[in-house]
């Protein structure tokens, strides 16, 4: 796949996704009649150019722009929209998970190597370790939603309705070791480390847990994991446009140092050697050298980054200048077990699980007993686990983001419709959005910059991999990424 490359070899994203993760068809599935889907919006006069403060840039994509009074709820995710369907409508957050999606990120994952491949004498401190970083870029593409998802409830339990969509989620690595950014062509062999099909999840409250909703993600993964993750919705702001908070995402600082199973406290500092972005020829890290990618290059991969990756998310914000007007963010995670939400988990095929420790009948309940036993909870790994690759913990938060973006608009005539990039400064990271501006009545006179309102996705993800037996240890895998719509969003000058 082509890339757009700017002259100083930033890659302009989502431009350089030609050809974006496919729309998912499910017009012939249905779990009751639910009709047909929302109306087309009109065609207009669209410009065939696609430009960048009056620069033009090769278009790769066009989309027309929907009418005047519906380009608010079009271009936000307001549910109600033109052509939509009530029954169709998910509840907040999952309201705002709509088309396509694409941007750019980092991945980290520390993986075992072999004695007999490495050998004693390579590198520093314990040899079986791994540690792979890459600069990616990535498709999101959410489906239509699924309609009313019946689950029968049980004695005093009412029935309930799950509302639900289809996504697809594709990474591919774009590190550039002779550039020290994420350029790396995508015609390149071997680019693509990941491929995710899953359901998104609206999920009413159960009569025990007090009237919360939640929302999960179920997906898959061709490894041969599957991951269940639950989580409560967030209140809702109703003084905001799309339900979140007046402020900027707030995000955690992550610690990717592997840890003793069963023990996050007790990390294991002998593996900083990996982490220092300064060190070089390190034959257990990929790339060995992070000369051009740290504090000294590109500052894409730095010591820091490592350590803690939500930092990719906070430089994108930083060095684009994003004016965030609202976040909406929520966490799910495989993990939650409480008298609220005992929910969600990992399932892994017997070639990563590896062979298990035998179940554990529950206790003989003396009659004296106080506090109800369910039963015993065996750790994953076990003590006579040995595991090739155990996905034991996924927890993942998103921080969906209304941003206003400066576009410089050229002189337009009544009711023309340019494709424009917003107005970004050098050396941005943040994906650029598109936007199917619309002159006004009598048109744009004179070139000016104007204020336009968009969606932006981040999200940060972490997975706890178990390799070896019990006695070894869990290593972190770190996703985040930033992502904006691939279509053109529609925007009318009024004035």
């Amino acid at each position: 796949m082509a890339s757009e490359i700017t002259l100083d070899g930033d890659i302009i994203a989502p431009l350089n996704i030609t050809h974006p993760a496919p729309a998912l068809d499910l017009a012939g599935f249905q779990w009751c009649p639910v009709g047909g889907g929302p109306k087309k919006a009109p065609t207009s006069k669209l410009s065939r150019r696609l430009s960048r403060d009056g620069e033009e840039v090769p278009l790769t994509e066009d989309q027309p722009p929907a009418s005047d009074e519906a380009q608010k709820n079009e271009q936000l995710h307001v549910p109600g929209g033109p052509g939509s369907e009530p029954e169709k409508i998910l509840p907040f957050p999952l309201e705002q998970f709509k088309g396509s999606y694409a941007g750019n990120g980092f991945n980290l994952i520390w993986v075992p190597s072999t004695f007999q491949t490495l050998g004693n004498s390579c590198g520093d401190g314990p040899n079986d370790n791994r540690l792979l970083l890459s600069l990616t870029t990535e498709q999101l593409t959410f489906g239509p939603t699924l309609g009313k998802i019946p689950n029968r409830g049980f004695r005093n339990q009412d029935d309930i309705f799950l509302g639900g969509l289809a996504y697809l989620q594709t990474v591919q690595d774009t590190t550039n070791v002779e550039t020290g950014k994420g350029d790396k062509p995508r015609s390149s062999k071997g680019s693509g480390i990941h491929f995710e099909p899953g359901i998104w999840l609206h999920v009413p409250a159960a009569d025990f847990q007090g009237g919360r909703d939640t929302i999960c993600r179920m997906a898959s993964i061709p490894h041969g994991t599957t991951i269940n993750a639950q989580g409560f919705v967030p209140e809702r702001n109703t003084s905001t446009v799309i339900g979140g908070e007046p402020k900027f995402p707030q995000f955690d600082k992550l610690d990717t140092t592997p840890f003793i199973i069963g023990r996050p406290e007790d990390k294991q500092k002998f593996f900083k050697v990996e982490m220092n972005a300064e060190r070089e020829n390190l034959t257990r890290r990929v790339p060995a050298n992070l000369e051009k990618f740290n504090a000294q290059g590109t500052g894409r991969v730095t010591t820091e980054i490592i350590q803690n990756p939500n930092l990719v998310l906070q430089n994108a914000i930083d060095t684009s200048n994003l004016d965030i007007k609202e976040t909406i963010t929520f966490k799910v995670t495989t993990g939650n077990s409480n008298s609220e939400l005992n929910a969600g988990g990992t399932a892994n095929i017997a070639f990563l699980a590896g062979p298990q420790t035998p179940f554990v009948q529950p206790p003989v309940i003396s009659a004296n007993t106080t506090r109800q036993v369910k039963g015993v909870m065996i750790p994953s790994p076990g003590e006579g686990d040995d595991p090739n690759a155990h996905t034991e913990f996924m927890t993942s938060t998103f921080y969906i983001e209304r941003i206003e973006y400066d576009v410089v608009v050229n002189k337009m005539e009544e009711g023309e419709t340019q494709v424009l990039l917003a107005s970004f400064p050098p050396g941005a990271r943040a994906p650029t959005p598109k936007f199917a501006i619309t002159a006004p009545p009598g048109g744009v006179t004179e070139r000016k910059t104007i204020k336009v309102p968009g969606i932006q996705i981040q999200y940060s993800q972490t997975v706890n991999l178990n390799f070896g037996p019990g006695a070894i240890l869990t290593w972190p895998h770190v996703s985040v990424a930033t992502l904006v719509p691939t279509d053109p969003q529609p925007f009318k000058i009024t004035e």
